[in-house]
């Protein structure tokens, strides 16, 4: 009997698949070349309409057009798409933050409004609804994974409030589970314990991994979970690329690191990824506790714009008022470093963190060097950064020689290669993975965080900088980026030299750099 079902379920989907065929081949050839016509037509004039950047703008026009169907679906999943609805969630948790934090539109002091050009450049985010640069307390610059979570670590034990984190990947290793765990204890503790991590990003924490943290008092969100099954776009693309530690609204970190073994030499199964991270104590820690909050607000909300005030409203901590405490000024005789935050995401008009990138570039008069592990620039900072090579600036790049992306590598070997070119020296770090995202600028400006050099970082995710406005700072990162020059190897052009498969894969790779 069932070797009868299985011959007759298999005649009929014989049957059918031929009379699917009979129906094909009955369609006129014209039929298909109108359809591609319409679809053409169609889906560059809805390119056209985003009014996207023009290289960005082809290069979807290219792959929508070469091939139709595969394209539609990258675009729909993948498409630089605006948030939309989103944007709206964005929106009113911003704007409901900045009823409850202070605010931060003072005036530029005198001791930093002296130098004019840092003045300027300060300014080319406060017009963007950025905080101004404030005086810290103290930073300190950590070059390590294992350094940067032992003082992470020491911080989250000393919290008697609050221990806020935001993060881009948290990994159910040994480095996540340490950190759950002290969560929890600390949980236990009377503390309020907030965690934000990207559902992308941090994929791998199943809802088991965070149990032990819910349950002890914690609480745990999500950051944009994609909703594969239901009828619309996900926006996979929208992830939230920070990396952000509050321990009381008064001391705070941000930079490169994420949690996870492969940031650090002992967890790890071997040498940790080099990279940079930054604690700030004083003033500046509120703006990076503000960005914390519109992302945690938003993360807490829905879709339904009717119910969204209604949800921030009750989603609103109750220690709200604790999270903004007053903090003790600089004593006169030790002035600290003046720290700007600037953040940026895909929800603003104006992509702040990729116009301060492009302005310092612009204004440097002496060095640019600049470390970074995804070197994919768009057109302005690639023409930013060999104009100022012309100018006479020393401009020096230092990326990694093992990557995590062949992909992006593929990519960015071009444009280190153009750059090159155009007499702008460039380095690959040989040891191990670098993850360091770093500028130095002339002798007063660093800057430090999540951000990338590439159209992801700029366009895409949501992130965040500490631009330093401090020589002893900037000495330090550049004692770094000369020690890291010393086990590197200085490139060289060698385009003519390279096998015609390789030239013609990283072509291809450069093609897509926008979409990147």
């Amino acid at each position: 009997m069932p070797d009868l079902l299985e011959t007759r379920l298999a005649q009929t989907f014989r049957s059918a698949a031929a009379t699917a065929q009979q129906v094909w081949d009955a369609i006129p050839g014209g039929v298909f070349i109108a359809l591609y016509v319409a679809w053409v037509a169609g889906s560059v004039m809805f390119i056209v309409m985003q009014r996207r950047r023009p290289t960005a703008t082809l290069a979807w026009i290219v792959g929508f057009i070469s091939t139709p169907l595969f394209g539609a679906l990258i675009y729909y999943f993948f498409g630089p798409r605006k948030l939309r609805r989103r944007k709206i969630r964005r929106d009113l948790a911003k704007r409901f933050a900045l009823r409850i934090a202070p605010t931060h539109r003072e005036q530029l002091p005198a001791t930093l409004a002296s130098r004019r050009w840092l003045t300027s450049l300060a300014r080319v985010a406060t017009v963007h609804g950025d905080a101004p640069p404030k005086e810290a307390l103290s930073v300190k610059v950590f070059l390590e994974g294992d350094s940067t979570y032992e003082a992470i670590e020491s911080a989250m034990r000393g919290a008697r409030q609050q221990i806020h984190l935001e993060y881009y990947i948290f990994e159910p290793d040994a480095v996540g589970t340490r950190w759950r765990d002290l969560l929890a204890q600390r949980a236990r503790e009377g503390v309020a314990v907030r965690l934000l991590v990207d559902a992308l990003g941090s994929k791998n924490c199943k809802s088991r991994f965070w149990r032990p943290l819910i349950e002890a008092g914690g609480e745990v969100r999500l950051f944009n979970p994609p909703r594969l099954f239901k009828l619309r776009a996900s926006l996979l693309n929208f992830r939230t690329h920070r990396k952000i530690v509050v321990i009381d609204g008064a001391l705070a970190f941000t930079g490169g690191v994420n949690v996870t073994a492969g940031s650090s030499s002992s967890a790890g199964t071997g040498s940790g990824w080099r990279d940079t991270h930054l604690e700030i104590a004083g003033a500046a820690a509120h703006d990076l506790q503000l960005i914390f909050l519109e992302d945690w607000l938003y993360a807490g909300t829905g879709n339904a714009r009717h119910r969204i005030m209604d949800e921030l409203l009750m989603n609103s901590p109750d220690d709200i008022g604790s999270w903004f405490p007053p903090l003790t000024p600089p004593q006169p005789s030790a002035h600290g470093p003046w720290v700007q935050i600037i953040a940026s995401g895909p929800d603003e008009s104006v992509p702040a963190i990729h116009r301060f990138f492009f302005t310092a570039i612009s204004s440097a008069r002496r060095r640019i060097w600049i470390t970074t592990p995804y070197f994919v620039p768009d057109e302005p900072i690639l023409t930013a950064l060999v104009t100022a090579q012309a100018r006479g600036v020393d401009v020096r790049i230092i990326l990694p020689r093992l990557g995590d992306s062949r992909f992006v590598a593929a990519a960015a070997s071009t444009f280190a290669e153009e750059v090159m070119r155009e007499g702008v020296s460039v380095w690959e770090f040989t040891p191990r993975m670098i993850h360091a995202k770093t500028i130095v600028i002339d002798d007063e400006l660093s800057i430090i965080g999540t951000a990338n050099i590439d159209n992801r970082s700029f366009r895409l995710n949501f992130e965040v900088v500490a631009a330093i406005y401090d020589a002893r700072i900037n000495t330090e990162l550049a004692a770094v980026f000369e020690n890291d020059r010393g086990h590197a190897l200085q490139l060289k052009p060698d385009h003519g030299k390279e096998p015609f498969g390789v030239r013609l894969v990283k072509s291809a790779a450069r093609l897509a750099s926008p979409l990147l």
